[in-house]
């Protein structure tokens, strides 16, 4: 877990507010690792962010849940409302199947676990953006 300097002092509300969040604190992207970042039930930013670096090439039950069991302790510590999960990795832009698969299963097991997912989204060295549903669900299509 890593403290951040302070939270954002808006609420971060829309989908452009995510990005810039989200955009100042991972920047470009260097390695292959998931970014945890926490909102409260005003949606103001959290000073924590979390990232997961260690996780298979696909999506594993055990591993799901390993991550989704981080999630809700989380949650329930910092007393947060929602968390934004932020895939980051070197390379192009277009996500790639397995990041498709992850998206959809990690955003399913939440779901399940009545964990709110404000939002995904996909770091790359193009930049950062939101991962839509639209996306990463055509994987189970």
């Amino acid at each position: 877990m890593t403290a951040i300097p302070a939270p954002m002092t808006e609420p971060i509300t829309t989908d452009e507010e995510v990005l810039r969040h989200v955009t100042a604190l991972v920047g470009q992207a260097y390695r292959r690792q998931l970014w945890l970042m926490f909102l409260d039930a005003d949606d103001h930013a959290l000073p924590v962010l979390m990232p997961i670096e260690a996780y298979p090439q696909r999506p594993t039950h055990p591993q799901l849940e390993r991550i989704a069991s981080v999630i809700s302790l989380m949650i329930d510590e910092l007393q947060a409302a929602s968390v934004l999960l932020t895939w980051e990795r070197p390379g192009p832009g277009d996500s790639t199947s397995d990041e498709r698969l992850w998206a959809a299963a990690l955003g399913i097991v939440c779901e399940v676990r009545e964990l709110s997912v404000r939002a995904q989204l996909l770091a790359s060295r193009e930049g950062v953006r939101l991962f839509e549903k639209a996306e990463y669900f055509a994987v189970a299509a």
